[in-house]
């Protein structure tokens, strides 16, 4: 939903507030073409099919894609999104959710809480109503060896219908980027089992049990994502999961495997053999995409972090690519041939992007 300025909000429609019509199809385009296919693995293989009334907890990954990323596996889900997401009429467009005022969203756009809706409330409501609901218990992205403090957002949610005594289920999903600044780098979603959520003691506290929920999430979360004990082991791991990725393994699951038993750094991953045309068809592409590509790489040159300069060249490469692909349906049209032996050859050209930028390890 977009973000409401007032405290109360609107009546709950049956099965949740669902996202606008345009946000599944805007993911679908902009992830596709960024990433390519995002593989799912875990307890789930492919999209997780609606069913309502699920929490979903997801790591912090890769800044404001990973909502993209997650509605891969969980289409239709609402989330949690900071103001910060939704301050900027293109973001919104691009973005939808439950608006969520952080501290320092207060502190850096002098926000009250107050004038939304409380974040425990608003995802109350939409399980409720029978909805899915994505958190993000780090509450911000970073790219680093372990995941951020998580908070006890999602934990008190959980807690406050079990008191309830509405049933709930809540997944963990693991999000596992390559290379969270690459294009075309790959991407898979590990699906974990339902988190086994502890019933409340007699006489034990709301803090108290709510405190155990957490916990259970806590441990559940970190099982599917990155939860390395030091950078060295983070790096290794990463070297072992790349080696394994190339010789066709999930690149998630290895990286959780050598997460879980260390070991020693791997030898470098073999490197694909090139097709003889692939710097042919790639050239097209660049040919076909010029003004997007300058766009994304401009606009990525002003992230201030690695797990946000995805997000800024895709940005960035819409903004262009909504003036520029307009011109090459006029271009296509005047000029019909050229443009029509250019358009399967720049198709081939993305498709085999990794094996030539990326040296053969997507």
């Amino acid at each position: 939903m977009s973000a409401r300025s007032r405290t109360d909000p609107a009546p709950m429609p049956a099965g949740g507030r669902p996202l606008r019509w345009w946000i599944p199809l805007l993911a679908w385009l902009l992830r596709g073409f960024y990433f390519g296919r995002i593989r799912i693995f875990g307890a789930h293989r492919q999209p997780v099919p609606r069913r309502g009334g699920r929490l979903i907890v997801s790591s912090h990954r890769n800044g404001a894609i990973d909502g993209y990323t997650v509605l891969r596996v969980f289409p239709g889900a609402q989330g949690l999104v900071s103001i910060q997401l939704l301050r900027h009429p293109l973001l919104r467009w691009m973005f939808d959710g439950i608006a969520v005022v952080r501290d320092k969203d207060r502190e850096r756009y002098a926000k009250r809480r107050a004038a939304f809706a409380h974040p425990v409330d608003a995802g109350c409501a939409q399980l409720r109503a029978g909805g899915d609901l994505v958190i993000f218990p780090e509450g911000s992205s970073e790219w680093g060896w372990q995941p951020l403090p998580y908070q006890r957002g999602a934990a008190r949610i959980a807690r406050t219908l079990l008191d309830e005594g509405l049933s709930l289920e809540v997944l963990p999903l693991g999000l596992h980027y390559q290379a969270p600044d690459r294009f075309r780098s790959r991407v898979e979603a590990l699906v974990g089992v339902p988190v086994n959520l502890p019933a409340r003691d007699a006489d034990e506290s709301d803090r108290d049990w709510e405190r155990r929920i957490h916990q259970a999430i806590a441990t559940a979360l970190d099982a599917v994502s990155v939860n390395c004990p030091t950078p060295e082991v983070f790096a290794t791991t990463e070297a072992w999961a790349t080696v394994r990725a190339a010789a066709g393994e999930s690149y998630a699951l290895a990286f959780i495997g050598a997460q879980q038993r260390p070991q020693a750094p791997p030898p470098p991953p073999p490197r694909a053999r090139p097709w003889p045309w692939d710097w042919l068809v790639v050239a097209a592409f660049m040919l076909l995409a010029a003004p997007v590509l300058l766009a994304g790489r401009v606009a990525g040159g002003k992230a201030d972090a690695r797990n946000t300069v995805s997000f800024f060249r895709i940005v960035g490469g819409l903004l262009v690519a909504m003036v520029w692909l307009p011109c090459l349906l006029l271009m296509t049209w005047f000029w019909p041939w050229p443009l029509l032996v250019l358009w399967p050859l720049a198709a081939l050209g993305w498709w085999r992007w990794p094996r030539v930028m990326h040296r053969g390890n997507p």
